[in-house]
Formats: C-alpha cells, sequence, structure tokens
C-alpha cells in the first residue's frame, strides 16, 4: 500500500502538477480521482489484512517460507527491494494477480468468465458421472479453489491441488473464512492504463458470490499444497477424473503431467483439460521448459496410453480480463476429454 502510494498515486499527481496551470485546468476532477484511488488501495489493504489473519495456522513449522522460496526461485529473476520494504515487483504483481482472480473466481462479474473456463469441463464430468457419490475428482492448479468448489457442492469428492503460496493463502480465507460474509475490493485501482473510464478504474466487486458451506453432505472437500510432480509422485488410481483448467501448461515438462494423470487415474478414468499452451517457464533463464505445440500434446496423450474422446476448439477464452478495458487478451483454448482404458 505505502509502496504504491510513493511510487505510482504520489508519481502521478506529481506529473499532473508539473503540468501547465492551463493543462490542469483542463482537468478539474482530476486531484479528487487519485485521492478515489487511494480510498480504493485502503480498502484493498484492508481486505487483504483480513485475508492474513491466522495465516501462520496454515502451515507447519518452516513450511510457508519454503514454499514461497521456491515460488520465487521459478518465476523471473525479481529485483529485490524495489519497494524498500524487501518486497519485489514480482511479489506485488502476484498481491495483483490475486484480488483479480477473486473476481474470475469468486464474483458475479466472473460468471461468463467461468461459463467458458469451467463450464465445460463440468458439463463432461457430469455426463459421464451422472452419479456423484463416490466419485473422486482433482483440480490441480486450482489457484482460488472454485472449480474444485463447484465439483464439492454437486456431491463430488473434490481435491484441489495448488504450488503458489499466494493462492493457497487466498483459497484458504474464501473457502472457510467467508461464511455468510462477503466483502468488497477494488481489482482494477492500480492499473493506470487502458482504462475506458474513471469509474471503471474504481469498481467495486464483491465476493464471493456464493456461500462457501454449501457442501453437500458426505461430499469430500479439501486443497492440498504443493508442486503437482511431488506431491502425486507415489499416488496409484486414485481419481476416477483430474480437470484441469489452464494447468497443462504450466509444466516444466508437459510429459511429466501426463503421465502423473495417466498413473494417478482409476482405469476407465478421465483426464479433461480445458486452457491454452502459453508455457508458464517459457524465456525464463535457467528454467526448464518443453514448450511443444498441441499437435504433439495430442500425440503424447495417444502415445502414454489414453483412449482420446473429445477434442474441441474453444475461441476466445478470457483470463481475468474485464469486458471494460481497452485491452483483453483472449485465447483460443483447446478442450480435451481423454480415456485411461479400462
Amino acid at each position: 500500500k505505502q509502496w504504491y502510494q510513493r511510487r505510482v498515486r504520489d508519481k502521478n499527481i506529481k506529473d499532473f502538477e508539473a503540468l501547465s496551470a492551463r493543462h490542469q485546468a483542463m482537468l478539474p476532477n482530476f486531484v479528487k480521482q487519485q485521492r478515489e484511488v487511494r480510498n480504493c488501495i485502503e480498502r484493498n489493504y484492508m481486505f487483504l489484512l483480513h485475508m492474513l489473519d491466522d495465516v501462520d495456522m496454515m502451515f507447519k513449522e518452516g513450511e510457508e517460507e519454503e514454499m514461497k522460496t521456491e515460488e520465487e526461485t521459478q518465476g523471473v529473476d525479481d529485483d529485490r527491494g524495489i519497494t524498500g520494504q524487501g518486497l519485489s515487483q514480482g511479489d506485488l504483481d502476484r498481491v495483483y494477480t490475486t484480488l483479480r482472480q477473486f473476481v474470475r473466481d469468486w464474483s458475479i462479474e466472473g460468471t461468463a468468465e467461468r461459463d467458458k473456463c469451467y463450464r465445460p469441463i463440468v458439463e463432461a464430468v457430469q455426463s459421464r458421472y451422472p452419479t456423484p457419490q463416490g466419485i473422486n475428482i482433482l483440480v490441480p492448479g486450482a489457484g482460488l479453489g472454485r472449480l474444485a468448489f463447484q465439483f464439492a457442492s454437486l456431491g463430488y469428492n473434490s481435491e484441489g491441488n495448488e504450488f503458489s503460496i499466494f493462492m493457497l493463502i487466498g483459497s484458504n480465507f474464501v473457502l472457510n473464512k467467508t461464511e455468510q460474509l462477503q466483502l468488497d475490493i477494488y481489482p482494477w485501482s492500480t492499473t493506470t492504463t487502458n482504462n475506458m473510464s474513471h469509474a471503471q478504474r474504481i469498481a467495486q466487486v464483491r465476493v464471493p458470490d456464493v456461500d462457501t458451506a454449501s457442501i453437500p453432505e458426505g461430499a469430500d472437500f479439501g486443497m492440498c499444497a504443493g508442486d503437482f510432480t511431488e506431491v502425486y509422485a507415489e499416488d496409484h488410481e486414485r481419481f476416477h477424473v483430474v480437470a484441469a483448467s489452464f494447468f497443462l501448461d504450466t509444466a516444466h515438462n508437459i510429459i511429466q503431467y501426463l503421465e502423473i494423470i495417466y498413473k494417478i487415474l482409476k482405469p476407465g478414468g478421465h483426464l479433461i483439460s480445458l486452457g491454452p499452451l502459453l508455457y508458464h517457464y517459457a524465456g525464463i533463464a535457467n528454467q526448464p521448459s518443453l514448450e511443444l505445440p498441441w499437435d504433439d500434446v495430442l500425440s503424447i496423450v495417444k502415445q502414454i496410453g489414453f483412449q482420446v474422446e473429445e477434442v474441441t476448439d474453444i475461441p476466445d477464452v478470457p483470463y481475468i480480463g474485464t469486458s471494460s478495458s481497452m485491452m483483453n487478451v483472449l485465447y483460443n483454448c483447446k478442450f480435451l476429454v481423454a480415456r485411461k482404458p479400462p
């Protein structure tokens, strides 16, 4: 919060004050608008403090710092200390991303995006496993947990897996601490570019949009922290479905991901995946990254032993976008349903 006020908001005001009096007069609401932005930042700060309450209880001694260190080493080399408080621009970017992920996963405003990213997966599961009782589903790369929660709310046994400590803290908060509670965030308040209006920048979003305690009796639901390749390395034939949204391209080695998925599926189980091939580690120094085109990925799926039931193009899929921005990234995703032979 203090870094933003110093480096961004205060700079905006300083730059405004450097304008000629005639130019300043053309923007009579500028200073007032900057105060409104500051208020939004303050409210986001209070939301984050609330989210961090009792966060130490989530981890064993030393585990939180170990996970944060591992996450940092798998990203772009950050300019440590850029904030003057031992933080990095990467840390701040992850905080902003987490706030916007709340919009995607846990707000009414995120419904259209979830319909694009999650609904095809959910419908594919329901069509193949219409009776949810006793069906075990793994959601790797679960983020803030909405897809995993959605399966549990339908009566399936659902397990989310996530590596990012930022996502784990956020999912713990929304799933365990917001029962019958809604909070306001201002996810676009730090965005200074491609705004259609000031009102868009300070727009309020209320989360969560559902009661996260509404899990049917008898349905198991939980989140598992850690690297997918390590957490499930020893598992064998435990899940009926691996439901992967925007996940496969987070691998260092996508072949390893697919082999683990095949191993942890029960005979007759399904991999159901939707996403692009952005490849999380592409272009990052000292990080291995196997970056295959889709036709090679599909070939590997078949070579591992999967029977491909469906491959569909899903065009124009957003990711933590906003329709009111002048810039949005859209992905032309592949939807894959592949079965492990009985």
